[in-house]
């Protein structure tokens, strides 16, 4: 997986220590850190200073030092959002962090909003944090922290639907059972990391050429259908239903007979079933799993099995007019 990068790094308080090279003003990436005024000279420089943002919650404040998007590596091509906080513990006894719960969704919301508890709030993530917005930060485990001691944290959360705009956080009380949430707001409009940029980049030249014409076939998207993924060297399409949610179809070959990569499916999920269905004057075999997946398979002139799966998001009737339009040679 690629290492994590950065695009808006917005600095804060000096206790941020975070790699000089990865940095960048905020007139280059927007957010709210003050309205955008000329450019260039001690106006700019001025103009990107970042606003840090500044809550209390079950005796400790909690002020942001930092906040942006991230890379979040090749396997998901995507872009997520970060934040830096430094919680202060200002009661008179030692408390855990985690004595208040932190929130986020798209949005300008208020303290308590609904969101913060569906599946539209954002999920953190903390599996391969990038290491360059982590430095002399945690991102995991329950530290106590002594009366008038600070500890500074990175949140990383996940960003559905490539979104880009105004993200709430909320704060919590946890110990006291919910009350008096307070909320920081961000903005991440127009900034999207450059690797995210170039994958996106990518996508709109694959969906522009709408199919693939390989050795042993040839498909093009539907109405309604998109191409979204390909592979040249191995001969591999994705396509995707536009109306449905990861509805997808896949073209591959197969280094068995049809039939026998329908058995070997067949055994592989511990059952289904399997016959014969005609589509444009070919006989596929084929094989539906008992998930709901279904799975074509014929050959072409060259001797090659051609495969089609649709995944179990798509009914037959959803995945049978991008089936028709596979065409072997």
């Amino acid at each position: 997986m690629m290492k994590p990068m950065t695009k808006k790094i917005l600095l804060g308080a000096p206790a941020v220590a975070l790699s000089a090279a990865l940095a960048c003003t905020m007139v280059a990436c927007g957010g709210g850190g003050g309205e955008q005024g000329e450019s260039g000279g001690d106006a700019a420089a001025s103009k990107s200073a970042y606003e840090s943002q500044k809550i209390e919650v079950e005796g400790f404040t909690v002020e942001s030092l930092a906040d942006g998007t991230y890379y979040r590596g090749e396997f998901y091509g995507q872009d997520g959002f970060w934040l830096r906080v430094r919680i202060t513990n200002t009661s008179d006894k030692p408390l855990d962090r985690f004595s208040f719960t932190t929130n986020a969704a798209p949005g300008n919301l208020e303290p308590g909003d609904s969101i913060f508890n569906t599946f539209t709030a954002y999920v953190e993530e903390i599996e391969t944090p990038p290491a360059e917005l982590c430095k002399d930060a945690q991102t995991e485990g329950n530290p106590t922290i002594a009366p008038g001691e600070s500890v500074e944290w990175v949140y990383f959360w996940v960003v559905d639907n490539n979104y880009y705009g105004p993200i709430t956080v909320e704060f919590e009380n946890d110990v006291s059972g919910g009350t008096n949430p307070s909320v920081m707001h961000f903005d991440t409009t127009g900034c999207e990391t450059d690797e995210y940029k170039a994958v996106k980049e990518k996508a709109d030249e694959i969906k522009a050429l709408g199919g693939v014409d390989f050795e042993t076939y040839s498909a093009k998207a539907a109405d309604g259908w998109t191409l979204t993924e390909m592979d040249e060297k191995h001969s591999d399409a994705e396509f995707s239903l536009d109306a449905v949610d990861d509805g997808h179809v896949d073209v591959y070959t197969a280094s068995k007979d049809p039939m026998g990569e329908a058995k070997l499916a067949q055994n592989n999920m511990g059952g289904g079933e399997i016959d014969e269905v005609e589509i444009n004057g070919v006989t596929w075999t084929r094989f539906v799993a008992t998930h709901g997946a279904t799975y074509l398979y014929a050959e072409a002139s060259n001797g090659t099995t051609v495969s089609i799966y649709a995944n179990s998001n798509l009914t037959w009737e959803d995945a049978l007019p991008m089936f028709e339009m596979v065409t072997l040679k």
